[in-house]
């Protein structure tokens, strides 16, 4: 019986557009009119990208490879994925039988130049119906769902189901899809399928120097201000937005090299494209085209390195607006005037800090901190109080920070974040009372022997702090961790040199939850000792 190919969309968009002249477009029209503000991204196999918008139903992209992948965004999240499937004829006629079309494989990469012609809803898909499609695509594969590439509505995490790499990819576009789930590792929160998030995860893929960039999340709060779900009993979408607005920052790598401009491309997310809500060094970002920012008047933000060696953006977003899956490109303009697109996406924000449960103080009872008290014990009006002399080892039980499940990979609405390197950093030194900022610099992050772990069984000291070896979990109160740090060890071992805490000081700490790529999540607490 004759067979035929059918290319199935699973609901896509892009981001902005561009053209690369050494490759011929990529074009076709949807039967219907896609939702207002889709757009169109192509990523090559060397992970590159491009993108285009919409003109009515009709899409003309142009590769950045010889071959692409086709995504279609809203509101810059990866909505679809154009694929094809294979499909048997009707007997006797050209009509496609979709019974007989394969639901579970279906390919995913496209030949730059070719017309992919109509695309028709059929049924929860779009479908080309042709019988020489073969022609227009290449081997690679991805495991799918009634005709959906797995990764797509669940932003990636936990992979899809495919039997051997071999049989799914080509050998040149090995690695573009580590777990071959339809997304690119580069807009996959989860590229290998693991279900840990990328940031956390120590085997998941790393790109080469300049062919991806990472977004880190970062949210710090005091403890007056404590945001945790297990310790303040909910966490409601207002105090979610408040603190998110209050605080929250991204930490943007800078994919482009020295000499080379790299300009941020956001598309429709509010807080990093012009007119929104993005500040950086209090500035608004992008900002008025020909300002700081935007001296070409493109609508692209510059971003340039800092002393962090990243790009850090605050967002002033609610959680509505900022998210798992949000796609951005970084525009990287060389010497010569060329421009190459690097794709990245934001694995998750934190929706929450770790917290403090319990903390007892040279061994002695443990004082329960009680979030509906004020002022709550632990705050700057309400420290913790700690001999006048002698060391001060700190028995410390708390919760994880959470972040937003994701429904679809069959998440709760918050999960405890795992797999994080907890540390006690001490940014500053001890003060008589007042401004954590007030005093000398402190040592930073404590040294790996000022830690112990008693009873913890998911915590090891590691060169850097402790190393969390829980996975993400759904968020339950019973979900505790628990070390033991000594404080004083920690001050006398600054790389400045030993550091005093006289009587009758306050000394103020982080507690942090840190991701191995630089997310980080902080409840900061302070610690007073005792008039002589």
């Amino acid at each position: 019986m004759k067979r035929s190919l059918v290319a199935v969309v699973v609901s896509l968009s892009c981001l902005s557009h561009s053209a690369l002249a050494q490759q011929k477009p990529l074009s076709g029209e949807f039967q219907k009119q896609l939702p207002a503000g889709s757009t169109l991204l192509a990523i090559g196999s060397n992970g590159r990208a491009s993108v285009a918008v919409f003109t009515g139903k009709k899409f003309r992209v142009t590769p950045p490879t010889a071959s692409a992948r086709l995504y279609i965004l809203k509101g810059n999240k990866v909505t679809g994925q154009v694929a094809l499937s294979k499909c048997k004829n009707k007997k006797g006629s050209k009509a496609i039988n979709i019974k007989s079309c394969e639901k579970e494989q279906v390919y995913t990469s496209f030949k730059a130049g070719k017309k992919l012609g109509t695309i028709s809803s059929v049924g929860s898909a779009f479908v080309i119906r042709s019988a020489s499609l073969g022609s227009v695509i290449v081997t690679d594969k991805a495991a799918a769902k009634d005709f959906a590439p797995l990764g797509v509505a669940k932003l990636g995490l936990g992979g899809g189901s495919p039997t051997t790499k071999a049989e799914f990819v080509s050998a040149a576009d090995a690695g573009a899809d580590s777990d071959l789930d339809g997304l690119v590792n580069a807009l996959d929160i989860d590229d290998n399928g693991n279900g840990i998030i990328d940031n956390y995860d120590s085997s998941s893929s790393t790109p080469a120097a300049g062919d991806s960039f990472k977004v880190f999340s970062n949210l710090k709060l005091e403890l007056s201000e404590s945001l945790n779900l297990h310790a303040t009993g909910s966490l409601s979408t207002a105090a979610i937005d408040a603190a998110l607005q209050a605080v929250q920052t991204l930490a943007i790598q800078v994919a482009g090299a020295t000499g080379e401009t790299t300009e941020l491309d956001c598309g429709t997310l509010g807080y990093c494209s012009a007119g929104g809500t993005g500040l950086s060094n209090n500035q608004p970002f992008p900002g008025a085209a020909g300002g700081t920012f935007d001296p070409d008047s493109d609508g692209f933000g510059t971003i340039t390195r800092g002393a962090t060696n990243d790009f850090q953006l605050q967002t002033k977003a609610t959680s509505t607006a900022i998210g798992a899956g949000d796609a951005m490109i970084e525009r990287i303009t060389a010497a010569d005037g060329t421009e190459r697109q690097i794709p990245g996406v934001l694995n998750f924000v934190f929706n929450s800090t770790p917290a403090l449960k319990t903390i007892a103080v040279n061994g002695g009872a443990e004082q329960t901190i009680d979030y509906t008290s004020t002022p709550r014990l632990g705050s700057r009006q309400n420290c913790i109080q700690a001999p006048a002399t002698g060391d001060v080892i700190l028995a410390i039980t708390g919760w994880r920070p959470q972040r937003a499940g994701v429904a679809a990979a069959g998440e709760g609405a918050f999960v405890d974040i795992g797999k994080s390197l907890v540390t006690i950093d001490i940014p500053n030194g001890p003060v008589v009372s007042g401004s954590p900022s007030s005093g000398t610099n402190g040592p930073g992050n404590c040294a790996s022997a000022a830690y112990s772990v008693p009873s913890d069984p998911n915590l090891t000291v590691s060169t850097n702090g402790l190393q969390d070896a829980k996975a993400d979990t759904a968020a339950v109160t019973t979900n505790t961790y628990s070390f033991t740090v000594n404080v004083s060890s920690c001050l006398n071992s600054a790389p400045s040199g030993a550091i005093s805490w006289p009587a009758n000081n306050e000394l103020y700490i982080d507690l942090q939850f840190r991701s191995k790529d630089g997310d980080n999540s902080a409840q900061k607490f302070c610690v007073k000792r005792a008039a002589s």
